[in-house]
């Protein structure tokens, strides 16, 4: 049984560690990794570490920096990717990480350009998977980057009911915004992502339940707000949680979003009491954050954190 993992907005992700240096130095790189990033992507290398065989990311890749982001997929991270071919390049990100201490600066290039037509294309693509049978989740991550696929999302979670497959979804912008009619089994997102749903800069507690609380109302299972290291809101089946991630070393807090959705997919697919699923989420979280590689995390070590995340019922 296969999980797809959906990703609009796709990179080739590239750290470049160099010494310590001002601007205005000609910089010289001592050491460089690559990795394909998108949400999705780290969704499905959490999901992949966390025992699941058979997970399939699904993305836009174009140009020759999407050809090789492919190779990497197959090569590297042992996928077996849908991939829909886009005229329009993919993107690169470049992080770099000064040596000898936690200093580092990420440069974004521009989102790509999807035509609507490669908008249909990815639709059509994960509308055989899942008519063709086995295909258990659907987790739907990040931005979406031009306006043919601002919609993408709330098709699939569409598409998806009509099988009665769950999905899982983590996005914010115009990809949320679009959300209507049906919605997904959980929603994740971080608190400034909620802020600009609400038109607020900073949403206090407040806001955050009563957000939550409208999207429960649609459905929604487990709704979640992170906010980064510090506690976790969360929502589920009306009942409001509140969650103490676990002290940690951070090494590199990137993925840790991602990690936490495949750890409630997991949780969920492992038919473990929707009571643990947060606190099972967090601890995936955590441990990924206490490595460099997004969704690079353990069994070993999630089970060991999950014991030192505390979650309380809010009332009142």
């Amino acid at each position: 049984m296969t999980i797809l993992c959906v990703t609009l907005n796709p990179c080739l992700d590239k750290t470049l560690t160099v010494a310590p240096w001002r601007p205005g130095d000609n910089v010289r790189g001592k050491s460089l990794h690559e990795v394909v990033g998108g949400k999705g992507n780290n969704v499905a290398r959490a999901l992949k570490a966390l025992g699941h065989r058979t997970v399939r990311p699904v993305t836009f890749l174009g140009g020759s920096v999407g050809e090789y982001c492919e190779h990497l997929l197959r090569s590297k991270d042992e996928f077996d990717p849908l991939v829909i071919p886009s005229v329009a390049p993919t993107r690169v990100i470049l992080t770099v990480r000064t040596e000898g201490n936690d200093e580092q600066t990420a440069f974004f290039d521009p989102d790509p350009a999807i035509s609507p037509t490669e908008a249909e294309n990815l639709f059509v693509k994960v509308e055989v998977a899942i008519h063709s049978g086995g295909v258990r989740a659907l987790s739907l991550s990040g931005s979406s980057p031009s306006a043919a696929t601002h919609g993408l999302y709330c098709e699939l979670i569409g598409l998806a009911h009509t099988r009665r497959i769950p999905v899982y979804l983590d996005t914010y912008g115009p990809a949320l915004a679009a959300i209507w009619g049906l919605w997904p089994r959980v929603l994740q997102l971080n608190r400034r992502e909620a802020g600009l749903y609400l038109g607020v800069k900073s949403p206090n507690d407040v806001q955050v339940i009563e957000f939550l609380t409208r999207w429960a109302e649609h459905g929604v299972t487990l709704g979640v707000v992170t906010d980064g290291p510090g506690q976790v809101i969360a929502c589920h089946e009306g009942d409001i949680l509140r969650a103490t991630p676990p002290s940690i070393k951070v090494v590199n807090p990137i993925g840790s979003g991602d990690s936490l959705l495949a750890g409630l997919v997991d949780a969920d697919l492992k038919r473990k009491p929707p009571e643990d699923w947060l606190g099972w989420g967090i601890a995936c979280a955590s441990a990924n954050a206490s490595v460099w590689d997004a969704g690079a995390i353990t069994t070993e070590l999630v089970s060991e954190l999950v014991r030192r995340v505390v979650v309380e019922r809010v009332v009142g």
